[in-house]
């Protein structure tokens, strides 16, 4: 069970780096064309730009927090923690500190743990989980009724941006955390640092 465990969050880490990255992407591109007063057009490239980024990150919001027995998700994570939190012990994740660290691993496992507890507190990863489906809930909504589908009940208030970023947000902050439940590995930043200069681009006239 925690060789799956840790499986599974390493496909829950590549979906919300994409989410982080692709939130980036879309940030730093706005961020150029509000700057040139020339790009300040109307476009269809600019409403292609848009619709498919808001569709690509709500999809990807909507199978991190899939409640299917049959998918990979992080609430399908959280979901077997919490029912099995004897599996993740104090003893299993001090051995992963070398002997010189061994305090450190003991402070650090009660950040999931109450005070001299043998495993994790199930009640923790439980407030979790619902923080999390609450924060996709609206986003899940849009996916099921918009996108998947075209719902006869559609929303009457659609998701904003403000609220998908919050919801990326706490993703990247549980990520941080059970990256360090299950690997005991501190994860600094979900973004990754670019090791070239991916707006080269744009410093290129597209049309010869």
């Amino acid at each position: 069970m925690y060789k799956r465990w840790k499986r599974w969050l390493k496909q829950i880490q590549e979906d919300i780096t994409n989410l982080s990255v692709h939130r980036h992407i879309y940030n730093e591109v706005a961020k150029i064309i509000k700057e040139n007063p020339r790009l300040q057009v109307a476009s269809s490239f600019y409403d292609w730009m848009r619709i498919a980024y808001i569709y690509e990150m709500s999809i990807r919001v909507r199978r991190l927090v899939d409640r299917d027995r049959r998918s990979v998700s992080f609430v399908r994570l959280m979901e077997e923690i919490e029912q099995c939190p004897g599996v993740i012990s104090r003893r299993r994740f001090v051995q992963l500190y070398s002997q010189v660290l061994r305090y450190v691993a003991d402070r650090d496992f009660e950040r999931f743990a109450k005070p001299g507890a043998s495993h994790v507190n199930p009640a923790a990863i439980h407030r979790d989980k619902r923080a999390l489906i609450k924060a996709a809930g609206r986003l899940r909504l849009f996916v099921n009724r918009h996108i998947a589908h075209r719902s006869r009940r559609p929303l009457r208030r659609l998701p904003t941006f403000a609220e998908l970023d919050v919801c990326i947000n706490l993703l990247e902050q549980l990520l941080k955390k059970y990256v360090l439940m299950l690997e005991a590995t501190g994860l600094i930043e979900v973004l990754p640092v670019w090791q070239y200069d991916w707006k080269q681009v744009f410093r290129i006239p597209w049309i010869p």
